[in-house]
Formats: structure tokens, C-alpha cells, sequence
């Protein structure tokens, strides 16, 4: 997650994408291609999950905090899940959303707000780490990561599961793992660095396979690679072996299902969507085969998602001028969500 301190007038090329849902349904949730629209008002969609059971998308809606669920083969936006003291709060920001496929449980992270607008320089504010039924719309756990941080470090903005139900929730300022045990009774800090440095931007998003859990580590270049089993985080440099690429400032990672592992994709807001692959998807060795570009300094891509057998990426619309001042939700009515299945192919074959 960045905010642009400047909130620049949004992008009209991107904004005017047009929709392409499907007219008719195939197998569990139907097709779906193309790009299409999410008719919300204040959406603001920073980060998202799809449950592939239900086929339905799960939204976190930054400025105003909640949760927006959407059936995009329907073309329905559902309901909107509202926290009490978090949501329509200006303290807070709803960041990270992670659905656990085992479970069917949602962990969710709601960021203390000043932290990304002034990029680590005030990490005060609280955090909250929530799992969430959203079938029975009941709060399993809601963790205050501020106390378990002490206030040291901050920037939570993304979240992944092991596959024993443990939550993993990646801080950016300075970089930071904390593990939440199942049952949110265990909290602990299970990757600190030696310096700890709150105005350091560090790593960016986490994405699971098995046990395995790959971070976007810096602004040099870097994936990590941990064990999840490991009592303690120990990062191991995932080494480039062809292509040559620097980091922006990144959001989201992602291992689309349909590559079983193998394709890892990196949201860089305003620079747009890398693509990684390991062919054995061990992830010792990488290839970096490119970059999908299509986002500015007024819409950020925040996340990369798998919907069906598709893979699009969310757009975020910081250049709206926020109806309170900088930092709240603007008057947009219409959120694009943008189909980059071809472009990832065409990387691919290169």
C-alpha cells in the first residue's frame, strides 16, 4: 500500500475500461473474461480474495474500512461487512484480505492510517489482525498487533495462512513476520531485522504454497523464500537467473492456482504487474520474464487475483480527491477490475 501524498486527479484512460462479464454460466461458478466494473460507491477496493467455493470476491474497502463482497459471474455486489470502531473510523484503513481455502475463514488486516501517507515516519495508531466467518458473519479473533509490535514497527498491510491454519502478516516499516497461532492465542514476531527502523520502507506482500511462504524483500530486487515450519523466519534470496529487474514500491503478491506455483505475480502500484516464474516451483531459482504495465501515478494496481480460471488485478484510484481531505474516500461510483490473462501468457511464452 502507498497513498500519494498529492491525491492527483484520477486517470481518465484507465477509468473508461469497459466491462466484459459473461452471458452464460460453465462448471461450478461459470466463465468469466474480460474486464468488468464494480458499481459501488466508495469501494476503493486496496486488497482482495476470491473464495472459489462460493464465487464470490471479498474486498477490502481501504478508506472506508469494510469489507465489500461481490459475485462478478453474476455481476451482483452483494453486502458490505461493517467493524465496529474500525469502519467509517478515519484512524483506520482496511488493508490486507486473505481467504483460507481450508477453512473458509477470512483474516483481515486493519492498518493505523498515518503510517503509509507519511511512508514510516508516524507508525503511531492502532493495528488489528481479524479472522473472520463470513458465512456466519461472526469474529473468531481480532488481535491488536500494535501491543504485540510494542510500537516498534508497523506498515501491516498483507496476510497468508499455512496450511495448519496459522496467519502470517507482513509489516513494511521496517520489514517484519508476525505469526498468529490458529486459535489467535499466540502472537509472535517471527522475522524482525537486526536494525529495527520504522522509517525504512521493507518487503511488501506474502504469498503461500504449502509451506512455503515467498515475500517481495526490498526495494533491491529481492524475493525471499521461508519455511513455514521453521520456529523462527529465516529468509533465503530466491536467486534471478534471467532478467534483470528493480522493485518499485509494491503491494500484493500473488501465486495464481491455475500455475500451481510456478508464476508468482508482484503488484507495483504505479509501475503495474511483474511477473516471476519457477518452473520447478521450488522457488531456489527464479526467471523475472516482465512487467504488465497499465497503471499511473493516479490508479495503483494493489493486488493480483485469480477469479475462475482468469487472472486480473485490482485498481486503485488514489488520485481522488477524498470528500474529508486527503486520506478518505472520494465520490467514485464505478471501480475497474482488469482481466490480465493475456498479457501474463504473452510473458511467458518470451
Amino acid at each position: 500500500m502507498w497513498i500519494s501524498p498529492a491525491l492527483l486527479t484520477a486517470a481518465a484512460a484507465l477509468t473508461g475500461i469497459s466491462s466484459a462479464l459473461p452471458s452464460k454460466h460453465d462448471g461450478h461458478c461459470g466463465p468469466l473474461k474480460g474486464n468488468f466494473t464494480i458499481k459501488k460507491y466508495q469501494l476503493y477496493p486496496e486488497n482482495a480474495d476470491f473464495d472459489p467455493d462460493n464465487c464470490v470476491l471479498y474486498l477490502g474497502q481501504l478508506w472506508n474500512a469494510s469489507l465489500g463482497v461481490y459475485d462478478p459471474f453474476k455481476d451482483k455486489y452483494l453486502e458490505t461487512i461493517e467493524f465496529d470502531g474500525i469502519s467509517h473510523n478515519p484512524a483506520f484503513h482496511l488493508g490486507g484480505v486473505g481467504f483460507d481455502k481450508r477453512t473458509g475463514l477470512l483474516s483481515m488486516v486493519a492498518d493505523a492510517a498515518p503510517t503509509f501517507g507519511t511512508l514510516g515516519q508516524d507508525i503511531s495508531g492502532t493495528n488489528w489482525l481479524m479472522k473472520y466467518d463470513p458465512k456466519s458473519h461472526t469474529m473468531i479473533y481480532k488481535i491488536n498487533l500494535t501491543e504485540s509490535s510494542q510500537g516498534k514497527y508497523g506498515g501491516f498491510q498483507d496476510v497468508e495462512q499455512d496450511p495448519e491454519g496459522n496467519v502470517y502478516v507482513i509489516g513494511t516499516f521496517p520489514s517484519t513476520i508476525t505469526k498468529v497461532s490458529k486459535d489467535g492465542k499466540t502472537v509472535v514476531p517471527w522475522y524482525l531485522p537486526e536494525v529495527i527502523d520504522h522509517t525504512k520502507r521493507g518487503t511488501g506482500g506474502l504469498a503461500a504454497l504449502d509451506w512455503m511462504l515467498l515475500v517481495q524483500g526490498d526495494q533491491s530486487g529481492a524475493i525471499w523464500r521461508f519455511d513455514m515450519r521453521a520456529e523462527k523466519g529465516v529468509p533465503h534470496p530466491v536467486k534471478i537467473v534471467s532478467g534483470n529487474h528493480t522493485f518499485g514500491d509494491s503491494d500484493a503478491i500473488y501465486l495464481p492456482p491455475k500455475y500451481k506455483g510456478t508464476v508468482l505475480l508482484v503488484a507495483e502500484d504505479s509501475a503495474g504487474i511483474s511477473v516471476f516464474r519457477s518452473k520447478d516451483a521450488k522457488w531456489e531459482t527464479a526467471e523475472y520474464k516482465g512487467i504488465i504495465t497499465g497503471a499511473n501515478a493516479d490508479i495503483f494496481n494493489t493486488a493480483p487475483i485469480q477469479i475462475g480460471e482468469s487472472v486480473y488485478t485490482i485498481l486503485e484510484p488514489f488520485g481522488d480527491a477524498g470528500l474529508g481531505g486527503p486520506g478518505t474516500a472520494g465520490n467514485r461510483t464505478d471501480f475497474v477490475v482488469r482481466d490480465i490473462s493475456e498479457e501474463v501468457e504473452r510473458l511467458l511464452a518470451l
